[in-house]
């Protein structure tokens, strides 16, 4: 059993009223305290601090002051028996709990890929930096109401940051009180009625000329492995995340298939993915290369015992990209797979190999995927008779 207790009372009972004999009478406020160290039926609780007062109003306004600061002091963990706060769970979010720590307590909580949780966390610098000027972290997160965020969001917005941010700002803030909702902070998660600003996301760069495609094969002229690795990864539907934990284990080249484990929204899958054949012969050489128990590609895109970290594999691909003249990163290439897959073949199958729950995130990066399909209608024979 939890510390906790009744609610609090004062008597006279007619206190709040305008009773103007209440004035002269000794009022007192009184609850019931309950304590795994007390016996069940609890202690009866009594204190005083209002009778001095010298007019009705006066009496009855420290009195709601008493009471305010009673019970705010209950839930920091004052036992009024022992009269010493007792220490209460660091992680545990309460209404009291002051609204930024109530973000840093919640962050703990989240699962997913290391990049989901420094997306958050860099989010959290903007929603602490905007809290303090608008002196919301003074607040405690019980207190927080939908004109604060938006307030918040407006202030963003003064401050030039673009609409993408802001939005993005705005998402995350929903993550939050989604998590603070169902700890019953509040009733409703108020965040998501809250307007998204107008964005008009532009074209995505990607590999789309002959050019371009000229100075991605050029890689393989300055580092060889980088190469194999980036045109395996442009191929493999995968996050950095997932495929820098395959293992020679995880392949099956007879069947042209590998499998990486996937995690969203704090869980993992353990999911198929196709070779597609024109990296397979890349697959092939890796997968002569490696021990049964090594990570294909670990540091400088060699097998290894130790799973290169993402970030290692994000930052080289970047790296080897601008070296050709390319000003992308790593993960236009899977944008790339998409748009080719979208433009030869379908959204929906575009939107299965790489894996997207909505078919709204596929088509970001199906940037042909229009452009062809009206070539298509244009070439349509129906035959209708004379």
């Amino acid at each position: 059993m939890k510390p906790h207790h009744t609610p609090l009372k004062v008597y006279p009972v007619t206190w709040d009223t305008e009773l103007k004999k209440n004035l002269d009478k000794d009022w007192e406020i009184r609850y019931v305290y309950f304590h795994p160290l007390l016996p069940p039926e609890g202690k009866i609780i009594r204190f005083k601090g209002m009778n001095h007062c010298k007019s009705l109003y006066e009496k009855q306004e420290v009195t709601k002051r008493l009471i305010h600061d009673e019970v705010k002091m209950l839930r920091n963990g004052f036992n009024p028996v022992t009269k010493e706060y007792e220490n209460i769970d660091e992680d545990l979010i309460i209404p009291e709990t002051p609204f930024l720590k109530a973000f840093d307590i919640a962050l703990k909580s989240f699962k997913g890929e290391t990049t989901t949780i420094e997306d958050y966390e860099n989010s959290l610098k903007h929603i602490k930096n905007y809290a303090k000027k608008l002196s919301l972290d003074l607040k405690e997160i019980g207190d927080i109401r939908k004109r604060d965020i938006k307030q918040l969001l407006i202030s963003m917005s003064n401050d030039n940051h673009s609409n993408y941010r802001v939005n993005k700002t705005r998402d995350h803030l929903s993550k939050f009180f989604s998590h603070f909702t169902e700890l019953e902070i509040f009733e409703a998660n108020f965040i998501r009625s809250i307007s998204l600003l107008e964005w008009n996301p532009e074209t995505p760069h990607i590999l789309r000329s002959e050019d371009d495609w000229r100075r991605f094969h050029s890689i393989k002229d300055i580092n060889y492995n980088e190469y194999m690795f980036l045109f395996i990864f442009l191929y493999s539907c995968c996050r950095f995340e997932e495929i820098a934990k395959v293992k020679k284990s995880d392949v099956e080249l007879d069947k042209s298939l590998f499998w990486i484990t996937v995690k969203k929204g704090g869980k993992h899958k353990r999911t198929m993915k196709a070779i597609n054949m024109a990296s397979w012969k890349y697959w092939k050489m890796y997968y002569d290369m490696a021990n049964e128990d090594e990570y294909l590609f670990s540091h400088n895109r060699v097998p290894g015992s130790v799973p290169i970290a993402a970030q290692s594999l994000y930052v080289a691909a970047a790296k080897y990209l601008r070296k050709v003249g390319l000003n992308i990163t790593g993960y236009k290439l899977k944008h790339t797979f998409s748009n080719l897959i979208s433009k030869n073949y379908d959204l929906t199958i575009a939107q299965g190999a790489l894996g997207h729950t909505s078919i709204k995130t596929t088509m970001k990066y199906a940037i042909d995927h229009q452009e062809h399909q009206i070539d298509k209608n244009r070439k349509l024979k129906v035959n209708i008779g004379n």
